[in-house]
């Protein structure tokens, strides 16, 4: 008579006796004993910040805005300086962020989808192996029961209120104090915060850091703001929302100025957590990561206060991973993607990524050296855009017919091409001057978006009236 012992996918055939008893339990037990002592394990905690901009930080050589906490923290880290998303609206992004597939695969092109519930997602990964799994998130289709990019996570607080990063803070800082001192189970830890998005956030000093102290942003007569208004998309001019939130303000500046100190804002309070890190002891075990799902528009393009395109502004966003004694204070400029950092943690964790990740683990590109020539496929909600970014060049294709931003019209057939190298801005389209490169590039990105497609079946998130009202008065449904 014999047994047979399944572990770590593996199958062992042991003969039953007294030896083979106790041969049974060590086999059983040793691995679990070897997942909770092991040192390698660390906290896992995923710091993003919704609607970022990649430019925003001083390390990324921005000279105006202040952010000394990032600032450090990417002084004690590898900061990547080219870092894009792989979509530029909320759900979707943090889908691909979680499961390094990218939206043709998970399946969701907007904030009222649902990805399916055979996509595993880190935080599952890592609850398998043992950490305790937390998420505080402010949008409601950031919720499980809406988007179910959720799953994995064990201690989940939902959005019932949208909170601004003081308030959301309360919860992280106590959740961290609750795992002070518990060696038995590492934790992994997302933070969603919302204050860079429309209305942005500055709340005391803030609002004004970055504004003329004695400018009145609600000068009498018409400014730039109401020049901008005729610019923005339908949803937006007539929405209560924007009204309420824009009433009596002239001054389009100002308004950027405000997205400015939430930045700002958001960086002191990010400091709290990392101090708090550092006051718990948990700082030296820890692997931290600071991005964020996408970009803002603030004028670029005549694309105001929205995420639309996939111009730089939108697509281009912070990446900033610290892993103790590991590559410190390493910058690295090479193009990477959001569906990099999935198997990058995974790797850093000891766990071999799944084989249908999108991504690669950037420690691995560092190692080996290998810093040139990185791509990342881009794609817009709906589906309405896809392009790829390359060291030196940024490729778009327009794949449908839509007014929905009146300075920004897409057509169907419609391609743009800019040298991100001696245009950063993006100011002149070559596509008419150089049909070589646009055909090469089009080669490039049909490789890129090639290879094992997944049937994950996704679908549409079944959601109540106020989320679908909200989605609407932020511009996500029309």
């Amino acid at each position: 008579m014999s047994w047979i012992y399944y572990f770590f996918g593996g199958a062992v055939t042991i003969p039953v006796g007294k030896t083979a008893w106790m041969t049974i339990l060590v086999w059983a037990i040793l691995p679990r004993l070897a997942l909770s002592a092991s040192p390698d394990r660390y906290n896992v905690v995923v710091l993003t910040a919704d609607a970022f901009r990649g430019d925003m930080l001083g390390a990324n050589g921005n000279p105006e805005i202040q952010t000394p906490n990032l600032d450090r923290l990417a002084a004690q880290s590898v900061n990547f300086t080219r870092a894009y998303t792989s979509i530029t609206t909320t759900a979707p992004s943090f889908a691909s962020l979680f499961t390094s597939l990218y939206p043709s695969e998970h399946g969701i092109y907007s904030n009222t989808g649902k990805i399916s519930e055979n996509v595993s997602t880190l935080p599952e990964y890592l609850l398998k192996k043992g950490w305790h799994t937390a998420a505080i998130v402010n949008l409601p289709w950031l919720n499980p029961e809406v988007s179910n990019i959720a799953q994995g996570i064990e201690q989940m607080e939902k959005c019932e209120h949208i909170r601004k990063a003081d308030r959301t803070n309360r919860w992280v800082l106590d959740f961290l104090d609750s795992r002070r001192g518990k060696s038995d189970r590492p934790f992994f830890l997302w933070v969603h915060y919302i204050d860079n998005h429309t209305p942005y956030h500055a709340p005391g000093k803030f609002q004004r850091m970055y504004y003329p102290k004695n400018k009145d942003p609600k000068a009498p007569g018409p400014g730039t703001l109401q020049a901008a208004w005729k610019v923005f998309p339908l949803h937006h001019r007539d929405n209560p929302f924007f009204e309420k939130w824009l009433a009596g303000i002239t001054d389009a500046q100002y308004v950027v100025a405000a997205y400015k100190g939430s930045v700002s804002w958001l960086d002191e309070q990010i400091g709290r957590v990392i101090d708090r890190l550092k006051q718990n002891q948990q700082w030296e075990k820890t692997l931290l990561v600071f991005t964020s799902d996408h970009g803002e528009s603030l004028g670029e393009h005549g694309l105001w206060f929205l995420h639309g395109g996939l111009f730089e502004a939108t697509t281009k966003i912070p990446l900033i991973i610290r892993m103790p004694g590991e590559h410190e204070g390493k910058t690295i400029n090479r193009v990477v993607q959001q569906v990099d950092i999935m198997p990058t943690i995974m790797a850093r964790c000891g766990l071999p990524a799944p084989k249908q990740v999108r991504g690669t683990d950037l420690w691995d590109v560092i190692d080996k050296e290998s810093l040139a020539g990185g791509i990342a496929l881009l794609e817009h909600a709906g589906f309405y855009l896809k392009g790829i970014v390359t060291q030196e060049y940024k490729y778009i294709q327009h794949r449908t017919n839509r007014k929905i931003y009146p300075s920004y019209p897409m057509q169907r057939g419609r391609e743009e091409l800019y040298d991100l190298t001696n245009d950063p801005n993006e100011e002149q389209d070559l596509i008419k001057k150089r049909p070589d490169l646009a055909k090469e590039l089009r080669i490039v990105l049909k490789e890129v978006e090639s290879g094992n497609r997944i049937d994950l079946k996704a679908k549409k998130a079944d959601i109540d009236g106020q989320t679908e009202e909200m989605l609407r008065s932020l511009g996500y449904t029309q």
